[in-house]
């Protein structure tokens, strides 16, 4: 066989492959794959009257035998199963009522990922508590601002949290009970969690009644704006987004779920831990965030599901480039080809023709077994879907807020759209409010997922909840098939001397298609009778090091401001001019985030405004476009 004759043979073989795939119905493979799906059956009427504890027992009385989590200690991966995860959270919530703590009693929850940290959250919702998940990588001063605001109690805590601890008790803070989220041995008044749960198991206090408009969760918000708000969700605003998703996606008991994102976070708590939990699938606990480690967990353990941030998924597709073209000629001539190809056929059968034709390469990266990829947390480039969509795996984006439960919104798994936000889920109502001459406005919510209010904050509550609706601050539109849109955030609107209205997402998302740029952020600068168009930026040193090295140059600051202005102008030649950038400044270190990677604007220091019309600002560090 020639050359030619391989290159044909693989590109038509896909399509064989599909049509002959195509012989079985819709309905035939849909019963197909039902017979695995996820089978809690409840109906929406019974889900509105359960709690998270209800819920868990039937779960855990179905599964039993089944691991529920997979972990990695000691150099080996272990399992807990639904019968040993039951068991436990039974025995921490009889605990705690044996310690004094009691319904409604507010309970923080500060740990990183782990299975330890799942036992914690249903133990406390178990005994009638609240939850108060809090981020582990605050700082003392931030944790002592929402203890003392959610009245917490108690406290669970992980060991890589203590010293962060014992410099917040210093501050006068005090805990009814701490608990140590591992470790076998009490120490200083600290209560091993294992130690709680054999506590609980010899007790005879029995597991009080709850309601489903009990307080489930107090949740503060990841903290953009620099002001932190603790987001009221009860049972039935968790159960109601759950069932919404259910109705949306297609899942399986089967399923694995990789958790990599934090778990305080209400995208990860719902969508990665209590969904796969509520129909008796299994998540695996990454053993961190690098790419290398993420790829073997994946393979090692046949992942079916991701979910994510967009940051999480640009990297990971910037990594399988990477490895492509490491590779031989032949590799990236077969590689550009199906790639090329695939984007130019339609959109119902690139997806086919990819699984397809790059089961190889999937097979080598680890991929082989992700069906699907799930997105949310941020706006995300177009690109990022429709490439894993090439490659032949399916990458849905969904919209939502901590305020919501998350999930207001998702793609459908069929006929998705790259740039959409999708549609509303089951249970959800979402509408554009005034919206322009374009169509865009502010996106309003409504459903039961929706939060009974912010905490001790009735200004704010009424601020944002109004009539039912939940006022997000987003803006965006909905398309003709009914497809909705997000353009950005109100508050971060760039407003022009020509009364133009500026989204700094949408730039943003076109500036970091470019390999040479890690980070960007686009705001608003001051200047007389509006404002104009500027970025700060955070170049890739690194891929930019390794490219001067390879073509000979000389890798210095007027290299890397010549090229960075290069790319802002490339990036740029595809927006309206009144979208273009104007000025730039470069920073070597990178911008200060969330622990779900989104930046903190706050904390950037805005450009110095330009006091008259045709002074062009000589500072130092800025470089005019």
């Amino acid at each position: 066989m020639t050359l030619w004759h391989f290159f044909l043979y693989q590109f038509f073989s896909p399509i064989r492959q599909i049509l002959v795939q195509f012989r079985l119905t819709e309905n035939e493979l849909d019963n197909y794959l039902s017979s695995n799906r996820l089978n809690i059956m409840l109906d929406f009427d019974l889900l509105k009257s359960i709690t998270i504890p209800q819920l868990l027992k039937r779960v855990c009385e179905l599964y039993g035998p089944k691991p529920a989590f997979y972990f990695f200690r000691e150099g080996n991966w272990s399992s807990l199963t639904y019968s040993e995860l039951g068991k436990a959270v039974e025995g921490i919530a009889a605990g705690l009522l044996s310690l004094g703590h009691s319904r409604n009693s507010k309970i923080a929850l500060w740990s990183e990922n782990s299975p330890e940290w799942c036992q914690a959250y249903l133990g406390i919702l178990s005994m009638g508590g609240t939850v108060v998940p809090i981020d582990p990588l605050l700082k003392p001063n931030e944790l002592a601002g929402i203890i003392r605001h959610s009245e917490s109690e108690a406290i669970f805590v992980s060991p890589k949290c203590l010293d962060t601890l014992e410099q917040l008790l210093r501050t006068g803070i005090t805990f009814k009970s701490i608990f140590l989220l591992d470790g076998n041995e009490a120490s200083s008044g600290r209560i091993p969690l294992a130690q709680l749960s054999e506590k609980g198991s010899t007790s005879e206090r029995r597991l009080p009644a709850t309601s489903n408009i009990d307080l489930a969760a107090l949740i503060y918000t990841s903290g953009t704006t620099g002001n932190p708000k603790g987001v009221m969700l009860t049972h039935k605003n968790i159960l109601s987004d759950i069932w919404g998703i259910f109705k949306a996606l297609k899942l399986y008991s089967s399923d694995k779920f990789l958790s990599v994102m934090p778990l305080h976070h209400t995208f990860e708590a719902t969508c990665g831990f209590l969904v796969p939990l509520t129909g008796g699938a299994t998540v695996v606990y990454s053993r961190s965030l690098k790419s290398r480690e993420l790829a073997e967990d994946i393979k090692a353990n046949a992942i079916t599901v991701m979910l994510g941030v967009p940051l999480l998924f640009e990297k990971f597709w910037l990594g399988l480039i990477r490895n492509i073209q490491s590779k031989s000629w032949l590799t990236k001539l077969y590689f550009g080809l199906g790639f090329n190809l695939g984007a130019w056929l339609p959109k119902p059968i690139r997806n086919p023709w990819g699984k397809y034709y790059f089961s190889a390469l999937r097979r080598k990266a680890g991929l082989e077994s992700v069906r699907l990829m799930i997105c949310g947390g941020a706006p995300l480039s177009p690109e990022i879907p429709k490439n894993f969509d090439i490659l032949g795996m399916k990458f849905l984006q969904g919209y939502g807020l901590t305020e919501s439960s998350p999930v207001l919104s998702l793609n459908p798994e069929q006929g998705y759209e790259y740039a959409s936000i999708g549609f509303p889920i089951a249970g959800a109502e979402l509408r554009i409010d005034e919206p322009d001459a374009d169509g865009v406005g502010e996106i309003l919510a409504k459903g039961e997922m929706v939060m009974a209010g912010y905490y001790r904050n009735p200004e704010e509550t009424a601020r944002v909840l109004k009539e039912g609706w939940l006022y997000t601050g987003d803006s965006g539109w909905q398309d003709q098939n009914g497809l909705f849109h997000i353009t950005g955030r109100l508050k971060n609107i760039i407003v022009t001397r020509a009364g133009k209205n500026v989204y700094p997402e949408e730039i943003e998302r076109e500036m970091l298609k470019s390999p040479y740029i890690a980070e960007a952020l686009v705001v608003g600068r001051k200047i007389p009778g509006g404002e104009e168009v500027y970025a700060i930026i955070v170049p890739n040193y690194e891929f930019i090091q390794q490219e001067g090295q390879l073509q000979g140059k000389i890798y210095d600051d007027r290299y890397v401001e010549e090229l960075i202005r290069t790319e802002v102008s490339l990036c740029c030649q595809n927006l309206a001019d009144y979208k273009r950038i104007k000025g730039f400044e470069i920073r070597r270190q990178e911008l200060e985030k969330t622990s779900t990677r989104k930046i903190k604007r706050f904390m950037v220091k805005s450009p110095v405004a330009i006091s008259e019309p045709e002074e062009i600002s000589r500072q130092k560090k800025e470089v005019r476009i």
